[in-house]
């Protein structure tokens, strides 16, 4: 029979032990970048949550507190930033705003999309909405996925629509935008809802598939969930901050001590020890493995993202595209999108909708 050695064991489990972790949030520091490497030392900003800083690399650009700063790292509890210039920058996404798209709604859109019937039944608005989608490019049916190309500006956008939610097409973006690179389309971004994915760039992506340069079952195959997967997370601070939930839930990590309790710094730092100790010795460590399957559902939905490219091999709809389709606009409105107090804010938006809506109609 096994008992506890001393009662103080059992008093630190018990402080210790539970499967809810907060959200942790980070500082982001203001720095001037030096030769070859960050200085720090700079105001802080505000904070942000880490949620939206893992997927980020290095020299990725977003919108934070009205100015555009380019990402350089994360140190400890502390997001380094520097000032940049962008016309395209990211906007921090906090995890209490997310609401999950569940796969029966996303079949249920699609379904509803695809049967004229169902159509019928909704407000005349709406139908009138998609009539006029059906008349410029098409209505995707409910076992295919529609992409639609066009040029707008200064600049080319490819707008997928899987219908598989937000962290789905997240992940997808992310991937997308990896091959796109690779096959010279210079993509400059990409922004996701729950229905689809907008990806712009300096290159016609359009013209690229006609040209046979770019192949759009070869761009949406399988394996970008391989060797691209691998390397992206590789490149991110994803899988270290997933790491340090499953320690501390694994006890591994400590976070309470009778009369006092370690700070996030302290169990970032704690947690960054273990994990490289563990990746460069033990890699296939139980918690690490708990941790790329943590990732994998809670962070990137990979499962469902695997479900969605089997689900539209062979049945991709490409529609090249003079100008955007009504389909369209509601993702293209989330591009460049930044909060900003005042009526200025509302009347910019109501601008950039007329105008958007005027294009989508022709």
């Amino acid at each position: 029979m096994w008992r506890v050695s001393n009662p103080q064991y059992a008093t630190q489990y018990r402080l210790n032990i539970g499967t809810i972790i907060e959200t942790p949030v980070l500082n982001v520091r203001l720095v001037r970048k030096g030769r070859g490497a960050v200085g720090r030392g700079g105001p802080v900003l505000g904070q942000v949550e880490e949620y939206f800083l893992e997927t980020m690399k290095q020299g990725d650009t977003f919108m934070f507190g009205g100015r555009v700063l380019r990402f350089e790292g994360i140190h400890e509890n502390e997001c380094l930033a520097s000032e940049a210039r962008s016309e395209d920058p990211r906007i921090p996404a906090y995890a209490g705003g997310k609401f999950p798209l569940s796969t029966y709604l996303a079949d249920g859109v699609r379904a509803m999309l695809a049967d004229p019937e169902r159509r019928a039944k909704l407000p005349e608005q709406v139908r009138d909405w998609l009539a006029i989608q059906a008349e410029k490019s098409v209505l995707p049916r409910r076992d295919e996925l529609l992409v639609e190309t066009f040029p707008r500006g200064a600049r080319y956008y490819m707008v997928a629509y899987p219908f598989e939610g937000r962290l789905a097409h997240q992940t997808l973006g992310m991937l997308l935008t990896r091959r796109l690179d690779r096959a010279g389309a210079k993509p400059t971004g990409f922004v996701a809802t729950d229905y689809s994915i907008a990806i712009w760039g300096l290159e016609d992506i359009g013209a690229m598939i006609g040209a046979k340069t770019l192949s759009m079952a070869e761009l949406f195959d399988e394996d970008m969930l391989g060797d691209d997967l691998e390397a992206w997370l590789n490149e991110t601070y994803l899988l270290k901050r997933t790491f340090r939930a499953c320690a501390m839930i694994a006890g591994l990590i400590e976070r309470r001590h009778p009369g006092k309790e370690k700070t996030g710094r302290q169990l970032t730092v704690s947690a960054d020890l273990v994990y490289d100790v563990l990746r460069s010795h033990e890699p296939g460590h139980i918690l690490l493995e708990a941790t790329r399957n943590d990732a994998a559902q809670g962070l990137l939905d990979i499962a469902r993202l695997g479900d969605m490219l089997k689900r539209i091999k062979g049945h991709i709809r490409l529609r090249r595209l003079d100008q955007i389709s009504p389909l369209a606009v509601p993702i293209m409105l989330e591009i460049g999108r930044e909060s900003v107090s005042g009526a200025a804010d509302e009347e910019l938006l109501a601008e950039a909708a007329e105008d958007l809506i005027a294009d989508a109609m022709g």
